[in-house]
């Protein structure tokens, strides 16, 4: 019999090592559940394995962004949800509210707006994951300012009210009469505005007459005027129409008509002796007209006229004070500046509100989305509101309820958001961008499951037949240990 030479051990040795490396690489892949334990290992499988799993965490990538991105616009969604909550409720409350003052000074919607006023900057201020949602790309700074500096300044800075005082002022004048002067000379008066030019106060439109005996040229020169000339006495029921522009760009029309009653009605002038006393009757008549119309739709409009130029301005721009002292007889506006009046927004202003947070969705695809305070319909009810909360009344005066009723129709209009964007509009824009959200994110998932798939057969080790394995090696290594057990022992001594 031949005996076992040095070569012969040392390969059954090598065989050993090698049926124990394998038997070791089992007993791991049946821990782990993992083939191989390196991309090498996996042979012409493992180029699709590294492509794979490059595609898996992008596509991860992907998916953490649209999550992130998903709650910021659900949030978004919901506040200004509510904010267009608060415009329709205002928008109802000014066309049915009366005017009685409940705390000396202001009516209950006036209250209520001042309430929601409050729950609207709240929101506007929203933080998620410690970023501003309304500030566009700024999100680390409060895009809105707090309630009381916005409606009455601080320190050396004007808020909103303060606005308003100096624009009735100059849209009024020392004399009430909307800066318009009324000269009679004769038998001709002559109304014309004060200042040319100059953006306050009443403008002269359109003057029409059914007048007999009279003559009504205008308006033209600078500064616009209007003449009334009176030849002779007109009848009963004749009556000249006068046509302002309002410094919010509405209108309103004062027509005063001939009668013999005296004194006369509203909207009459009495109808004298001769053509001198005519006009004089006339003059004291749309002397009156002129000072209620500014009481009540002027004073209206240049308040809103003045939240327009707290509240409207873009990029780079500021809003517009009065440029005064003195206020009564100003002519311009000029630019605030951050020293001496509250800017309500704070956040980004660069490119197109709306649009002006990034994210990454898919190989090659970015989505715009977003919401900011500052775009116009967020904007417009917010100015409502505001608006709302900073004009107060005496009570005393009965011609504040014109004024009033004036106001909220105004308001009312802006909250129609006519011809516009609504607020409504923007939540149904953020809730499209939900939607591309989650049909992207169902895609991503979809492939994901079908690479982990692909993985899983390539690199996964089924426990059965690793078990088989490990148990046909294990026989076969206790095999080979008993071999070499006994060629240990042998020696030419036992065959001699």
């Amino acid at each position: 019999m031949q005996v076992s030479s040095l070569s012969q051990s040392l390969a059954l040795r090598s065989s050993i090592n090698s049926m124990r490396a394998q038997f070791d690489d089992l007993q791991r892949q049946l821990a782990t559940g993992i083939k191989a334990d390196s991309y090498a290992k996996l042979g012409t499988d493992r180029n699709m394995v590294l492509s794979l799993s490059h595609q898996l965490s992008q596509l991860q990538t992907y998916t953490n962004t649209i999550s992130q991105t998903m709650m910021r616009v659900e949030v978004s969604s919901d506040a200004l949800t509510r904010v267009a909550q608060i415009a329709s409720s205002m928008k109802t409350t000014n066309i049915t509210s009366g005017f009685e003052l409940v705390n000396g000074t202001q009516t209950s919607a006036q209250v209520t707006a001042a309430m929601q006023f409050d729950e609207i900057i709240n929101l506007l201020n929203l933080k998620v994951e410690d970023r501003y949602l309304f500030g566009g790309r700024d999100t680390q700074t409060r895009p809105v300012a707090v309630p009381d500096a916005m409606l009455n300044g601080t320190g050396d800075k004007a808020g909103l009210k303060q606005f308003v005082d100096e624009r009735a002022q100059a849209d009024l004048g020392a004399d009430g009469r909307g800066r318009l002067a009324l000269n009679l000379a004769g038998a001709t008066l002559t109304l014309s505005e004060d200042a040319a030019p100059s953006v306050f106060g009443f403008k002269l439109a359109a003057a029409g007459s059914t007048l007999s005996n009279a003559t009504v040229t205008g308006p033209a020169g600078m500064p616009a005027a209007i003449d009334v000339d009176f030849t002779g006495v007109p009848l009963a029921g004749e009556s000249v129409t006068l046509d302002f522009t309002l410094p919010d760009g509405t209108a309103t029309r004062v027509t005063l008509t001939a009668t013999s009653d005296n004194p006369p009605a509203a909207g009459q002038f009495t109808i004298g002796g001769d053509a001198a006393t005519t006009s004089a009757n006339f003059q004291a008549a749309l002397d009156t007209a002129i000072q209620s119309e500014a009481n009540t739709r002027l004073r209206a409009a240049s308040a809103v006229e003045a939240a327009n130029n707290f509240f409207d301005y873009a990029n780079g721009g500021a809003p517009q004070r009065v440029d005064g002292p003195p206020f009564a007889t100003a002519t311009a506006l000029r630019d605030a500046t951050d020293a001496d009046t509250v800017f309500w927004y704070s956040g980004d202003q660069s490119g197109t509100p709306g649009n002006n947070m990034i994210a990454k969705i898919d190989d090659g695809r970015q989505l715009a989305y977003g919401a900011r305070a500052d775009q116009a319909a967020i904007r417009d009810t917010l100015k409502a509101a505001a608006l709302m909360s900073a004009v107060e009344y005496g009570g005393a005066d009965p011609e504040e309820i014109h004024s009033y009723r004036a106001l909220t129709q105004r308001l009312g209009t802006v909250l129609n958001f006519e011809g516009t964007s609504s607020v409504e509009s923007i939540v149904t824009g953020l809730g499209l961008t939900a939607a591309t959200l989650a049909n992207t994110q169902d895609r991503h998932d979809k492939m994901m499951a079908t690479a982990n798939e692909i993985l899983g057969d390539i690199q996964n080790a089924d426990p059965y037949e690793v078990g088989v394995k490990l148990t046909t090696l294990q026989t076969q290594l206790e095999a080979s240990y008993q071999v070499t057990a006994m060629l240990s022992r042998m020696s030419l001594v036992n065959y001699l």
